[in-house]
């Protein structure tokens, strides 16, 4: 009933006789909003920017510790001797043998190719890393970033 009486008012109202809202009072609150809304978006940048800049030192200093251990992993002579023997081995395994005949191509490509699980001689240094301490997934990631897969190289330490 109030809303029909309100209703009936406002129609009724000449609104030439209404008096103008300050313009000084409007303009002071919409510069208010302003100036707070702009504060408040400059705190809140100025703390992603140093949440970001700390988690890049962060990143930084494992990438640094990265190249600290690989440079100890490469000193160890049992990594830089398995893949120089290693490589020999694979170039064998490619060869077929000429006496081989054509009617098994299933066995001889099960042979050929080797399964995810076996030994792996280009994952041999992530293993170590693995075993000397760096966490899984660092190693993980720079197995990725030498382009090699981290399925594999998880399926190798999930054997040992």
């Amino acid at each position: 009933m109030q809303e029909t009486m309100l209703q009936r008012d406002v129609a009724n109202l000449d609104l030439s006789k209404v008096a103008a809202l300050q313009q000084k009072r409007t303009l002071a609150f919409v510069n208010h909003f302003a100036i707070t809304t702009v504060q408040f978006l400059n705190n809140f940048v100025k703390n992603c920017e140093q949440k970001l800049m700390h988690f890049e030192r962060k990143l930084e200093k494992v990438e640094a510790a990265m190249v600290l251990l690989e440079a100890r992993l490469s000193s160890i002579p049992e990594v830089n001797t398995t893949k120089e023997i290693a490589k020999p081995q694979e170039d064998t395994q490619v060869e077929k043998p000429p006496e081989k005949e054509e009617t098994e191509p299933s066995l001889e490509t099960q042979e050929t190719e080797p399964s995810p699980v076996q030994a792996r001689p280009e994952y041999d240094r992530f293993v170590k890393m693995v075993q000397v301490g760096v966490p899984l997934q660092a190693v993980k990631l720079k197995v990725s970033m030498e382009g090699l897969d981290p399925d594999i190289f998880e399926q190798i330490i999930n054997n040992k």
